[in-house]
């Protein structure tokens, strides 16, 4: 079975007055085909490497140009129609841009990062936000 390579991001900002986690935002994508809450990321093109993949998915999805930080590891599912898929994330910053609903993504949120835990529909995502703060030296398990 061939596998879908793909990327996307986890994309933080911080709340005005606040100097550590607790005080970032992380962005959220709404999928209207799916009526889900997830992280932006999508499928890898030819020729592109999957930091490239990762960038131009959360532009299309976000309308976000955005610079890349730490990898943050790559989670694998099923997909809809039984493929296999391999995602890829980074974590990252927003450094220009803006939101315009797109066919694909009808809307996003900006939410306080602890809280993307309520909001977020797929357990692999979890593991992404679960990456970041093992990367921060803190646990969202707590």
């Amino acid at each position: 079975m061939a596998i879908i390579l793909g990327g996307g991001g986890l994309i933080t900002r911080q709340l005005s007055g606040g100097a550590d986690k607790d005080a970032l935002e992380v962005l959220l994508v709404h999928r209207c085909k799916h009526q889900d809450w997830s992280l932006p990321a999508g499928k890898l093109d030819p020729g592109e490497d999957l930091a490239e993949c990762a960038l131009r998915e959360v532009f299309e999805e976000t309308g976000f140009v955005c610079e890349l930080g730490r990898e943050l590891g790559a989670v694998d599912y099923v997909d809809r129609r039984g493929r296999l898929r391999q995602m890829y994330y980074w974590e990252m910053d927003a450094i220009s841009g803006s939101f315009s609903a797109t066919p694909e993504v009808d809307a996003i949120k900006w939410i306080p990062l602890r809280d993307a835990l309520e909001h977020l529909s797929h357990p692999r995502d979890l593991e992404i936000l679960s990456a970041f703060f093992a990367l921060a030296g803190d646990s969202i398990l707590t």
